[in-house]
């Protein structure tokens, strides 16, 4: 389908009062931890028929889309950007879609989804609530399955001045009203030491150890905990798409060489999932080796060095 330009709308139709928002709110409502500073500026929502959710880029002519009817709760929320760059946002709104049932569907950036022609196709809000920067802004669509029928998101993120912005619509079945997004009680902050000065190490020397990826003896499975170095990563490797990384595994002296690269690999490969599947990395940009025991950072005589053995390392490719 062809989507016409549309005309801008009316700021009024986006503002409603919380008390309006509770009149028919479900029994799941959508709940998104935010980092420090975030603001909700702007909500409202309804009946909605023929919302527009994008599937494609635009190709010159049109954007393909689909055509949604059911019920509409939008936000848009204002983020500090001394908090960390809109990338790394959107690595955590990906995150957490996918752990409340959320699959991930169409994303793109800027000139790939079609710069102007494809941000004012779409129903996205405009300022002075929602800016969006046409050369540098993000769209990621998501669903999930409920016993009412099938949810979409439409998620838009950019960036005006000091601040990011984020566009949240929310299209529910008719007769299940979407939920509002309710900000978690506990915000996003790094945990100490894992992620600081990553991107840093990385740049400067070439590699760094993800401190927080994390494996026992013999084991290669990582948790559905959030990672927050692989966090940062993704929104390094968003925000830089032609560089490229080599996840290393690596482990301790238990057991032969052969199975120990092999272990290793697995490991590496892991993490590669994780940032691909989880965070919605390019998989051109991740690559993943293992060469087992080979490198260790500490003897392997004492169960900590053993355990300082066992982890994987991303490795910086010249571009």
């Amino acid at each position: 389908m062809t989507l016409p330009v549309r005309a801008p709308r009316p700021l009024s139709r986006l503002y409603m009062t919380l008390a309006g928002l509770c009149v028919a709110m479900p029994a799941v409502a959508l709940e998104l931890s935010w980092p420090e500073g975030a603001e909700r500026v702007a909500q409202g929502g309804g009946p909605t028929a023929g919302f527009s959710l994008a599937t494609g880029a635009f190709d010159g002519s049109e954007v393909p889309a689909l055509s949604l009817d059911g019920d509409l709760a939008e936000e848009v929320w204002r983020i500090p950007l001394d908090t960390g760059p809109t990338e790394t946002v959107l690595a955590l709104l990906r995150e957490q879609l996918g752990a409340q049932g959320f699959e991930l569907g169409f994303a793109c950036a800027d000139r790939a989804c079609g710069g102007f022609d494809f941000r004012y196709a779409l129903p996205i809000a405009d300022a002075p609530e929602m800016h969006v920067d046409i050369g540098r802004f993000h769209y990621l669509t998501a669903a999930r399955r409920t016993p009412q029928g099938q949810e979409h998101m439409a998620i838009t993120l950019s960036r005006g001045g000091q601040n990011g912005y984020v566009h949240l619509a929310h299209v529910a079945p008719a007769g299940a009203p979407a939920a509002a997004v309710t900000a978690s009680s506990s915000q996003v902050v790094p945990a100490p030491g894992a992620a600081s000065g990553l991107i840093a190490r990385l740049t400067s020397t070439g590699s760094a150890v993800l401190a927080d990826v994390t494996f026992g003896t013999g084991a290669a499975s990582l948790s559905d905990a959030r990672v927050d170095s692989l966090v940062t990563l993704a929104a390094f490797l968003a925000e830089n798409p032609s560089r490229r990384v080599v996840m290393v595994g690596h482990t301790d002296t238990e057991g032969s060489l052969e199975s120990n690269i092999a272990l290793s690999r697995v490991r590496a490969g892991a993490v590669r999932a994780y940032l691909i599947e989880v965070l919605g990395a390019d998989p051109s940009q991740i690559e993943a080796e293992g060469i087992g025991y080979l490198a260790p950072r500490a003897a392997n005589t004492d169960p900590d060095g053993r355990e300082a053995n066992r982890r994987v390392e991303v490795v910086l490719i010249e571009e």
